[in-house]
């Protein structure tokens, strides 16, 4: 071998080996600094027993933690471990988001280490990442990998990844190489059909749901089975104590007042509610009636009772949606005229409605 390409060749595995070396630190710089915000969550059941676990990451010093909602979809109670041993109950939900598979819980903490949410738009096919969390159990397992695309997957934008993870690992953070949270780690390909194929929904979902979460946080069983309505169910109303039948059809919901005599049912009243899932969560829309309303018209041997049929169309909208409460907001009134069909001293009024 001539000494010219000796020295070409070994250049090259000096340079090789420089770039791995370099590779290698970076991810140990950004395991050191950002490991001590990924905590370990622990779900048990109403039993007390523990059913799950999964990760999770803080991103606010005092105690806003994002994880999978497949993680606490089911839990009861949970407790969530930081890397330094500490132990905090989980209070609650602040937000969740089924079908993007996300949710904010809370602890109650203060001066907590926690990650910075990154851009998506600056975030490349092939870029360098890095993913952290408990897989089987296994507190802060480190592993790394690149970005192997940005995919439109169901109608969901979700970021692939070379980075190994396994159970347990949901709802850690895919960081970049600047410590930056660039997508929550939420589901893999089965090892049989193909390896390395794994996926984390996009920090941008993350961000639009922090700028939604509730400032005061929600039992973590009141996310339960969102979504699940058994069709047909009755529901009644706490505050009226009125009957309703609940009926879910991908993001629309129906609720029809049955507590309606069988009279004016054949007559044509009716009381109907029709709602659509909106991007924060929520659930709006408006309640259509037409309904007879009485009131008497004349003075003494003249007053005779007459009977007006109203129709109103009122907005409604659906805060929380479980199969154990549904929590919303209504149109109420003061005063009704029949005679004119109007409204008076109109305002919105929260209601809840329980399974029956």
């Amino acid at each position: 071998m001539r000494p010219l390409q000796s020295v070409l060749i070994l250049g090259s595995l000096f340079a090789v080996l420089v770039s791995y070396s370099a590779a290698q630190e970076g991810v140990a710089d950004v395991v050191k600094r950002s490991s001590d915000a990924v905590v370990l969550i622990v779900i048990s059941n109403s039993a007390g027993q523990e059913t799950a676990l999964g990760s999770g990451f803080l991103v606010s010093a005092d105690g806003e933690i994002v994880t999978n909602y497949h993680v606490i979809k089911e839990a009861h109670s949970a407790i969530v471990k930081l890397s330094n041993g500490a132990f905090f109950p989980v209070s609650g939900v602040l937000a969740s988001d089924s079908e993007k598979d996300l949710a904010i819980i809370k602890v109650n903490g203060k001066n907590l280490p926690f990650l910075t949410v990154g851009d998506i738009d600056k975030l490349h096919v092939g870029d360098h990442v890095v993913a952290i969390g408990s897989p089987l159990g296994l507190e802060g397992t480190v592993s790394d990998g690149i970005v192997s695309a940005v995919r439109d997957v169901a109608a969901k934008k979700w970021i692939q990844t070379t980075a190994p993870v396994s159970h347990g690992n949901s709802g850690g953070p895919l960081l970049d190489m600047g410590d930056h949270v660039v997508g929550v780690i939420t589901w893999g390909v089965n090892l049989e059909l193909g390896q390395n194929l794994n996926f984390a929904a996009p920090c941008s979902e993350v961000t639009k749901l922090l700028i939604t979460a509730n400032q005061q946080v929600k039992p973590l069983d009141s996310v339960a089975s969102v979504g699940g309505l058994s069709d047909g169910a009755v529901w009644t109303s706490l505050t009226s104590g009125r009957d309703y039948t609940m009926r879910q059809d991908g993001d629309y919901l129906y609720a029809d007042w049955i507590s309606i005599s069988p009279e004016i049912k054949t007559a044509g009243g009716f009381s109907r509610s029709e709602l659509k899932k909106s991007p924060d969560g929520k659930w709006r829309g408006k309640t259509h009636a037409r309904l007879p309303c009485t009131y008497t018209r004349g003075l003494g041997v003249y007053a005779r009772t007459v009977t007006n049929w109203c129709s109103r169309e009122d907005e409604v909208e659906i805060d929380l949606l479980s199969d154990k409460r549904i929590e919303g907001i209504a149109v109420g009134w003061e005063k009704f005229d029949c005679r004119k069909c109007e409204a008076k001293g109109v305002e919105h009024k929260p209601f809840t409605f329980i399974p029956k």
